[in-house]
């Protein structure tokens, strides 16, 4: 394996893992309904920009990572995230040529998938479906896409 493929796979693990970290810290209440999805940014950002080295392989193994951490359904963010990844990989020839703004449209689709995922699955196991500050996330993930972007291109580029 040439030294390229290794560092651009370090680097998305690295990203992943951050992402991951930042999913699991605690915050107020109050804030808490507000909080990116970070890892799921993390995942579609590689799925467009590198579906190779991120794709749907890091998707799946983020999601059922998620999973555990959060004491979810195992396979629920698993699931999500590798569809949303999927459709992503699929679109990623189209949103690597649309601006910031109509990508972050896009990605508002994505995310809107991702959370009727888990809305559908919470809703086929049992658990409460009725909160509606889920869908306040891809609001917010959408919003803070141009940053993601921004960031992980950088450190892409490197």
């Amino acid at each position: 394996m040439s030294r390229e493929p290794r560092l651009r796979r370090s680097r998305v693990l690295l990203s992943a893992f951050l992402a991951l970290t930042l999913a699991i810290v605690p915050l107020p209440g109050i804030v808490d309904p507000l909080r990116p999805d970070f890892l799921v940014l993390v995942v579609l950002y590689w799925s467009i920009e590198s579906p190779r080295a991120g794709g749907l392989a890091l998707a799946f193994f983020s999601g059922l990572a998620i999973d555990v951490l959060k004491g979810m359904v195992l396979g629920e963010h698993a699931l999500a995230l590798t569809l949303t990844a999927a459709w992503a990989t699929h679109l990623r020839l189209r949103l690597r040529v649309f601006s910031i703004l109509q990508q972050a449209l896009t990605i508002l689709a994505l995310l809107s998938l991702y959370q009727f995922v888990l809305f559908w699955v919470d809703g086929a196991t049992g658990y409460p479906v009725t909160v509606w500050s889920r869908w306040l996330a891809p609001l917010v993930d959408a919003l803070i896409w141009p940053a993601v972007v921004g960031v992980l291109s950088r450190l892409h580029e490197r």
